[in-house]
This record gives structure tokens, C-alpha cells and sequence, in this order.
């Protein structure tokens, strides 16, 4: 028997929700951020509600919102618990309860802040953190809820927040939603229906497409295709303009800093990285032992070890830094050279390690080897990237 966890704020909207399926097997989370005067209300009601008919019930007090964006803040706190619990009970499922009027109130919401999305309005079905989120109550209006709760007597609160015109999406539900007659409403919904379809083949089409793709930059039919190659190495969405801009940008060879990540144009390829925090690993003797972006061994292929003495210690394992060079037996080489002749990205040079002695001079130099002074027909230490 499937379980669930029904996220339950007390309003017509949730106990409608509750109520339905108060006979299933679930367990009901309620978040209450005493931002308001009527939320011990409304945590009561709830509570009342799941004492009357023995369901399991959770409230979590999250404190206070820290940043500056208190919505984007407490929905990532409430649905943190709503996952939390799903995972602490063996639930297959999240139940939210919202209705049709924040289906067309996010779509129009979405086409204000002109967002990239992969779907328009609410999905009947999503996931977060990958638990799935279901919404039953897609088919309902607001007016349908809370008529339902009154004729089955239903107690529930009314958010007094709702009702102010702080936030863009109360903006779109009083001067937009509330003021469309009921024939505009179902001609909205087609148009979110018929946007989602088309949108859908779209999707399809580009995904089929990057499957097969071998991040040649000529090859790339447009800056959506790009958007969602970014996207499914990211999971960061980028706006339409945005992606525009970067397909003109990568056209040539460029090194782009896009957030955490690193995205780079080379030699007709595409590459994008997560940034990393800087090595630099100081130690005091030979150890072998395997670090977080490389390992220390004391065997391995003869390119990758070098014989250190211990007038070379400390040792110190750093990024290439401009200015890098190893001295060979056929001469000095700097690592810019190095990397040009290889061929080498931007992104990789970033992140490229060398070993550096306590005399400051690079004795090892990954894909190089060692310098002509370190070298040894038997190596005490090998260096893996």
C-alpha cells in the first residue's frame, strides 16, 4: 500500500486536499514561520484535524528567513521537510494541493519574469530531490475547494498575507486572475495546454539531438539546444537573452565564467566545468595516499613518478601559476608552451597541479614528468591527475 506525505498549511486549498484523502495511508506536515498572527491558527486546525482522525502529524519551525527573499527561502525550507520526512517514513510520494487558479497564476507568472521552463504552469507530476510531488487537485479551482470544505464542514484558515499585493504572483491573482471571466479562464488553460505540447516536441527533438552530440560548436542548431546542454551539465536554467548572447560568444574561442561553472570555447569544442577551490597541499614527507583531484603512489607508470630527496621538502602541490616552467634534459620548458602544443583548454589549465620543492622550482609536472634532476630509473614517488 502506497504511503504519503500530505503538506497540509491549513488553508481551503490543503484541508480540502486532507480531507480527501484522510482515508489513505499517509502522514501530514504542516511548516509554520510565525510570520503572521493567524499561523498558530492555523497550525491548530490542521492539528485538530489529523488528532480527530489518528494521522500522523509533523510541524516544523523553521526560524527566521536569513536572506532576502523570503519566499524563494521558505519554500526550499519547506520542502527540505516534506522530502525529509518522505525519506524517515518510506513514503513514495509528496501531496500538494495546488488547484488550477496557481496553475494559470504560475504560467502567467513565468511569462512575466520571462523564464526559460521546461514545463508551463504546475506538472500533475514533478520531483524534488528526487522524491515525487503530486497534485491532485489540479482539475479543482480555488471557488471548488473551498465550497467542497464548506459543505463537507471542514474547518480552515484564510492567509491574511494572500490578500495584500506584496508579491508579484498576489499582483497576478488580484488584478489579473480574479478580474478574468470564466470563458477567458478555459481559453487560458487551452493556451497553456497547446504551449506545453508544442514546447514538449521541442524538448524531444533537442534532447534526441544532444545525445548524439560530440559538443562540436558548429554542429549546435541554436541557443536553446545550448540552453539545455547547460542545463543537464548545471541544472542551472539561463534566461532566453542570456543563451542568445553565449551562442554568439562561442562561436570563437572563449573562456566564459558562468557562475560555478566554468564554460569554455576551444579549437571548435565545448567544455564546461564546475569551478574548483585551489590546491595547495603542503607536506612535510612522502606520503601515498589518494587526495580529492589526485593520488600519490609509490608505483606507477614511469611519466608519472620522480625520485624526491629530502632536501626537497616541504613539497608543494599547487595549481600552474603564471610564469611555470620545468627544466628537461633537452632544455626548459614553460607550461604555457606546453599547453598550446597539447592543445589544451583553459578550463583543464585552470585545475592543472604541479609539484613545486622547498627551493620553489616545479620538479613534476602531470603529462610532463619530472624535471631532469628528479629523474630515476627507480622513483621513490608517483603523482596520478
Amino acid at each position: 500500500m502506497k504511503k504519503y506525505v500530505v503538506a497540509c498549511s491549513g488553508g481551503p486549498d490543503s484541508m480540502a486536499l486532507l480531507a480527501k484523502v484522510k482515508d489513505q495511508n499517509i502522514i501530514v506536515a504542516h511548516v509554520n514561520y510565525h510570520k503572521r498572527k493567524s499561523a498558530d491558527r492555523d497550525e491548530h486546525i490542521v492539528r485538530s484535524f489529523c488528532q480527530r482522525y489518528e494521522i500522523p502529524f509533523f510541524v516544523l519551525d523553521p526560524g527566521h528567513c536569513e536572506s532576502g527573499n523570503f519566499q524563494s527561502w521558505a519554500r526550499n525550507v519547506r520542502y527540505d521537510f516534506f522530502v525529509r520526512l518522505a525519506k524517515e517514513h518510506h513514503c513514495d510520494a509528496i501531496l500538494v494541493a495546488h488547484q488550477m487558479d496557481d496553475h494559470m497564476e504560475t504560467y502567467l507568472f513565468q511569462i512575466r519574469r520571462k523564464m526559460m521552463c521546461e514545463y508551463y504552469g504546475l506538472r500533475p507530476v514533478s520531483s524534488y530531490k528526487d522524491i515525487p510531488i503530486q497534485r491532485p487537485l489540479l482539475e479543482w479551482t480555488k471557488a471548488q475547494c473551498k465550497a467542497y470544505c464548506d459543505k463537507q464542514g471542514i474547518e480552515y484558515g484564510i492567509d491574511e498575507s494572500n490578500l495584500e499585493d506584496d508579491y508579484t504572483r498576489n499582483q497576478i491573482r488580484h488584478h489579473v486572475l480574479e478580474k478574468m471571466t470564466s470563458s477567458e479562464k478555459e481559453e487560458l488553460l487551452k493556451s497553456i495546454q497547446k504551449i506545453n505540447e508544442r514546447w514538449g516536441k521541442v524538448q524531444r527533438k533537442t534532447q534526441a539531438f544532444l545525445k548524439e552530440w560530440d559538443r562540436t560548436v558548429q554542429t549546435l542548431p541554436d541557443w536553446y539546444a545550448l540552453e539545455e546542454w547547460i542545463y543537464q551539465n548545471t541544472k542551472m536554467r539561463l534566461s532566453k537573452k542570456e543563451c542568445i548572447d553565449l551562442f554568439k560568444q562561442i562561436q570563437s574561442d572563449c573562456l566564459i565564467d558562468l557562475r560555478a561553472y566554468d564554460l569554455e570555447s576551444h579549437q571548435g569544442k565545448l567544455y564546461i566545468q564546475e569551478k574548483k577551490e585551489p590546491v595547495h597541499i603542503v607536506l612535510d614527507q612522502i606520503v601515498y595516499k589518494e587526495f580529492e583531484r589526485f593520488k600519490l603512489c609509490s608505483s606507477g607508470k614511469t611519466i608519472e613518478g620522480l625520485f624526491v630527496k629530502e632536501e626537497d621538502f616541504p613539497l608543494t602541490i599547487r595549481n600552474v601559476q603564471k610564469g611555470d616552467k620545468i627544466e628537461l634534459r633537452w632544455g626548459t620548458k614553460k607550461l604555457s608552451r606546453f599547453f598550446i602544443d597539447r592543445k589544451i583548454s583553459r578550463i583543464e589549465r585552470k585545475n592543472w597541479l604541479v609539484i613545486e620543492n622547498s627551493r620553489h622550482f616545479v620538479i613534476f609536472v602531470p603529462g610532463i614528468g619530472c624535471d631532469v634532476q628528479h629523474f630515476s630509473v627507480k622513483p621513490n614517488l608517483f603523482m596520478i591527475q
